[in-house]
C-alpha cells in the first residue's frame, strides 16, 4: 500500500512538472519582440493609450493612432517621433463602423502590416441612476463595446491572412463588478469582457491572441474629461480624488507594462493593479462582501440634483475640493497624458 501511494505521488509530481514545463514552453513560443511590429491603438492620442504609445516605440514598434481629434492627435504623433518613433495618425470614431474601416484601411496603406491592435478608446459618464438617459446607456456601448467589435473586424483580415496577431481590449475592473454612479459605464464595460473572451475563444485557431484587461483605477488624468451628472461638482470630487490616492489607484505607466507584458505572453486575462490597491484585493478574496461594501458606498454619493440629465466635463466642474492637493498625483498626470486641451460635453 505504502508502495503504490509512493508511485502515485511520484506520476503526480511529474505531471504537476511535465505540465509546468509545458506552460513555460507555450509562453516562451507566444513570445515576442515589439521591435519591427505595427501597433493600432484606439484612443492612442491621450491618456492610457499615449502611454502605451511611449512604451510601444521605445520597443522599436511602429505607431497608428486612433481617436477623434484631430488636434490631441497631432500632439501626441510629435511628443511620439520626438522619441524616434515611426507614427500615423487617423481622426476616427471608434462608434462609426465605416469611420474604422476608413481608418483602417489608411493605416495599413502607411504601414507594412498590422501585427498589434490595442482597443484603449473609451467614455466615461458619472452620476446616480436616476440622472442617466437610455441614450447615456448606448453611447456607452457604442464606444466601450461595439467600438471594440469595430476595430477587431476591420484589422482581423490583415492578422488572418498572416495567421498572426495580438488583439489588446482595455476593459475595466467595472465590467466585474458594478460600481455605483457608473451603471452606463459598467454595463458597457461587463459587455466587452464577455465580446473579449468570446473572442479569445474564436480567433486562436488563427493564430491570433486575444488578452482582456481590467484595469484598476489608474492615474491617466482622465477625470478632466470625464462627463458628470446630477451634482455634478460633487460627483467630479469624490471621483478624481479616489482617481488620484496611492492606495485606489495606480500609475498608468506601471499599467502600460503590464499590459504590454501580458500582450507578450498572450495572455487570456489581465487584472492590473498596483500591489496597494485594497479594492481589489477585497474583491478577489470576498466578492460578496465587496459588493456590500459598494451598496453601502452608494448612500454616502450624491442625491440627484444639480444640473440633473445634462452633462459637464470634469473640467467644467471643479470646486474647493478638486483640484486641491488631494488631486495632484491626477492633475500631473493630466499634464503629462495630453489630457489638458478643453473639451465640449457631447450631449
Amino acid at each position: 500500500m505504502n508502495r503504490a501511494l509512493g508511485r502515485g505521488l511520484a506520476l503526480g509530481a511529474g505531471s504537476l512538472l511535465a505540465y509546468a514545463a509545458g506552460r513555460a514552453a507555450l509562453r516562451r513560443s507566444r513570445d515576442f519582440n515589439y521591435r519591427d511590429k505595427t501597433a493600432l491603438i484606439t484612443g492612442g492620442s491621450r491618456g492610457l493609450g499615449l502611454v502605451i504609445a511611449r512604451r510601444l516605440v521605445d520597443q522599436g514598434a511602429r505607431v497608428a493612432l486612433l481617436a477623434r481629434t484631430q488636434a490631441d492627435l497631432e500632439v501626441a504623433a510629435e511628443e511620439l517621433r520626438a522619441r524616434g518613433g515611426v507614427v500615423s495618425v487617423h481622426p476616427c470614431d471608434v462608434s462609426d463602423k465605416a469611420a474604422v474601416e476608413r481608418a483602417v484601411a489608411d493605416a495599413a496603406q502607411q504601414h507594412p502590416s498590422i501585427d498589434l491592435l490595442f482597443n484603449v478608446a473609451g467614455v466615461i459618464e458619472v452620476g446616480p441612476f436616476d440622472a442617466m438617459r437610455v441614450e447615456d446607456f448606448h453611447k456607452s456601448m457604442a464606444t466601450n463595446c461595439w467600438g471594440i467589435l469595430h476595430t477587431v473586424i476591420a484589422v482581423l483580415p490583415h492578422m488572418r491572412r498572416r495567421r498572426w496577431g495580438r488583439i489588446v481590449n482595455i476593459a475595466s475592473l467595472g465590467g466585474k463588478r458594478a460600481v455605483p454612479h457608473m451603471l452606463p459605464y459598467c454595463v458597457s464595460k461587463f459587455a466587452a469582457v464577455g465580446l473579449s473572451h468570446g473572442l479569445r475563444t474564436e480567433l486562436a485557431k488563427h493564430g491570433v491572441l486575444v488578452t482582456t484587461v481590467c484595469p484598476s483605477l489608474m492615474r491617466t488624468g482622465s477625470p478632466r474629461n470625464a462627463l458628470f451628472k446630477g451634482q455634478h461638482r460633487k460627483e467630479y470630487a469624490w471621483f478624481s480624488i479616489g482617481d488620484s490616492l496611492s492606495f485606489t489607484s495606480m500609475e498608468a505607466d506601471a499599467a502600460a507594462q503590464q499590459i504590454l507584458q501580458a500582450c507578450r505572453h498572450g495572455r487570456a486575462e489581465l487584472i492590473a493593479r498596483d500591489h496597494t490597491n485594497l479594492g481589489v484585493v477585497l474583491q478577489n478574496l470576498l466578492p460578496g462582501v465587496t459588493r456590500e461594501v459598494l451598496t453601502a458606498a452608494d448612500r454616502l454619493l450624491p442625491e440627484m440634483g444639480g444640473i440633473g440629465r445634462q452633462a459637464a466635463r470634469g473640467h467644467e466642474s471643479t470646486s474647493g475640493w478638486s483640484p486641491s492637493w488631494l488631486t495632484r498625483l491626477s492633475e500631473q498626470a493630466a499634464r503629462r497624458n495630453n489630457q489638458m486641451r478643453d473639451r465640449s460635453p457631447s450631449v
